[in-house]
C-alpha cells in the first residue's frame, strides 16, 4: 500500500510537470512568433542598403523596387562567366538565390539588385576562391514583403553556406563573426576586407535596425564575414 500510495503521490507532479513544459514550448514559440512579426514589421518598406532615392543615380532608385519571385528555372538557366559567382545557398535559412554583378552608383555607393530575391556580388571585390573578400549584399525587404537577406542576422559562428561559380564549381564558407553596426559607423573598407586571420572569404551584408524617414533607410547594417573552408 505505502508504494502504490507514492505512485499516487507522484502523479499529479508528472502531470503538473510536463503541462508546465507543454505551456513554457507554446510561450517559446509565441515569442518566436513575436519577434519574427516584429523584425518584419521593422523591415518592410526598408530598401537593403539604399540610403536615399537620387534621380541623378537611376540605377539606385530602382534597387529593390522588383518583387517578383525567382522560380527554380530562373535559377538553373541563370548564366554567368566561369570564374565568377552565380548562385548563393543558405540551407539554414532556405536561401538558393542569383547572385548579380553589382557595380558603383554614380554616388560611388555600391549597387544592390533591383530584384528582392537576388544577391549582388560587387565585382570590385574579389572572386570565388581568390585572395580578399568577395562581397555580396541583398534586400532586408521591399515595399511588401521580406527580401532574400531578411534573417542573416540569425547566422552564428560555425554555419555555412556554397557559392556556385559559373562553371558549376562549389565553394564552401563557414560563418567566423556576425555584427550589427550602426549606419552613422560603418566603414566599407572594413567591411569589404576579409575577416582578421582570414585569407579568402565572403561577406555578407544587408540593413536592420529603426527606420529613418529622412534618408529612406534602417540606421544599422547587419554584416556577415566568413571563411572559406
Amino acid at each position: 500500500m505505502a508504494v502504490g500510495g507514492k505512485t499516487k503521490q507522484r502523479r499529479p507532479f508528472l502531470i503538473g510537470a510536463i503541462i508546465l513544459i507543454i505551456v513554457a514550448s507554446l510561450g517559446f514559440l509565441a515569442y518566436d512568433f513575436w519577434l519574427m512579426d516584429q523584425k518584419t514589421k521593422a523591415v518592410l518598406g526598408a530598401p537593403g542598403i539604399i540610403v536615399k532615392e537620387d534621380k541623378n543615380n537611376p540605377e539606385k532608385a530602382r534597387e529593390g523596387s522588383e518583387t517578383t519571385a525567382i522560380t527554380k528555372d530562373d535559377l538553373s538557366s541563370y548564366t554567368v562567366a566561369a570564374d565568377v559567382p552565380r548562385v548563393l545557398t543558405i540551407d539554414k535559412l532556405g536561401i538558393e538565390a542569383r547572385i548579380r554583378p553589382m557595380s558603383l552608383n554614380k554616388d560611388k555607393s555600391i549597387q544592390a539588385p533591383q530584384n528582392i530575391y537576388d544577391a549582388g556580388w560587387y565585382t570590385g571585390s574579389a572572386k570565388p576562391g581568390a585572395n580578399g573578400a568577395m562581397f555580396i549584399d541583398g534586400h532586408a525587404s521591399g515595399s511588401t514583403r521580406l527580401g532574400i537577406f531578411a534573417t542573416i542576422d540569425t547566422l552564428k559562428v560555425g554555419d555555412t553556406m556554397q557559392v556556385e561559380k559559373g562553371d558549376g564549381m562549389k565553394l564552401t564558407y563557414e560563418v567566423v563573426h556576425v555584427a550589427t553596426i550602426p549606419l552613422t559607423a560603418i566603414d566599407m573598407s572594413q567591411v569589404l576586407a576579409p575577416y582578421a586571420g582570414v585569407s579568402s572569404g565572403l561577406n555578407l551584408m544587408t540593413c536592420t535596425g529603426t527606420w529613418l524617414k529622412d534618408s529612406a533607410t534602417l540606421d544599422h547594417r547587419v554584416v556577415v564575414y566568413t571563411k572559406q573552408i
